[in-house]
């Protein structure tokens, strides 16, 4: 198999758009630009930006006895800012094609997925999805046409030299009013299947997967009330086949205006409570 340059092609298809105008969107960790030719075609490019990590212990030894001069050959070492799940993808009529560690697999791509509790998520969803998404990609493609979406993602090897896992999944989703259903199966033999209604201010969701290859089953679901144009109760619940304790939660969020929201949450996540709050920005 010929490797993919995914690298070489993000550089290309960069260098080809740079005349246009691009629109940059984000919150305070994750970062989007986006932009149109003149011919229509939509272009874009996304990075997580994850701060400085914590210092590693380094034993100098193995870089050369004493590698600062310092006398010491053990030192804490700082490591610099650096971002994570970087991608770019180009769209038309036809669908979006993108590419680099931030894609989505397949079935990740269609709309599945449950409601997290609290700021950043306490984890209440994580039992529920255990089993879901979980292939490796780096090439994704995703269409809509009328209201079904369709979604397959690869793991290709990369310009690094390094191999690609083969890892495939697949994914359809059908939406028409307010309801909305979903299928997704993996190379690893996931099977998940998930839909969702919104009934005027309430809506719920629900997620089951089984895996055949290990015959676990995970299961969960959410519901949300709006009690205002401001507030928003969300209730979640997550279960498996008794690998761990069930988890359950309720959150609040509430929105401040100019882009600003304040969203808290309380919880029991396999057996421990947990409580998170903060704010969220975007601009």
């Amino acid at each position: 198999m010929k490797k993919l340059l995914i690298a070489s092609t993000a550089l290309v298809m960069v260098a080809g758009a740079a005349a246009a105008e691009v629109k940059v969107t984000g919150d305070a960790a994750k970062f989007n630009m986006s932009g149109k030719t003149d011919a229509g075609l939509g272009f874009g490019a996304s990075f997580l930006l994850n701060g400085s990590a914590a210092p590693v212990l380094v034993d100098e030894v193995a870089l050369g006895a004493d590698a600062n001069g310092d006398g010491v050959i053990k030192n804490w070492y700082g490591q610099s800012d650096n971002t994570s799940d970087a991608m770019v993808w180009v769209s038309g009529t036809w669908g979006t094609v993108s590419v680099g560690e931030g894609v989505d697999t397949g079935d990740d791509s269609v709309g599945i997925g449950l409601a997290d509790i609290g700021y950043k998520g306490i984890g209440v969803d994580d039992t529920a999805e255990a089993l879901f998404a979980n292939t490796n990609a780096n090439l994704n493609y995703t269409g809509t046409f009328g209201n079904v979406t369709v979604a397959l993602s690869y793991d290709l090897p990369t310009s690094g030299n390094i191999a690609g896992s083969d890892d495939w999944a697949i994914g359809v989703g059908y939406k028409a009013g307010n309801y909305k259903v979903a299928l997704g199966y993996a190379s690893d033999e996931t099977l998940t299947v998930f839909g969702g209604a919104t009934f005027g201010a309430a809506s719920v969701n629900a997620l089951y997967s089984t895996n055949d290859a290990s015959g676990d089953d995970a299961w969960g679901f959410d519901a949300s009330y709006k009690l205002n144009s401001a507030t928003v109760i969300t209730v979640a619940y997550a279960d498996d086949n008794g690998v761990t304790d069930a988890d359950y939660g309720v959150g609040v969020a509430y929105t401040l205006g100019g882009g600003a929201k304040l969203i808290g949450g309380l919880g029991s996540v396999n057996g421990v409570t947990k409580a998170e709050v903060g704010m969220t920005f975007t601009f």
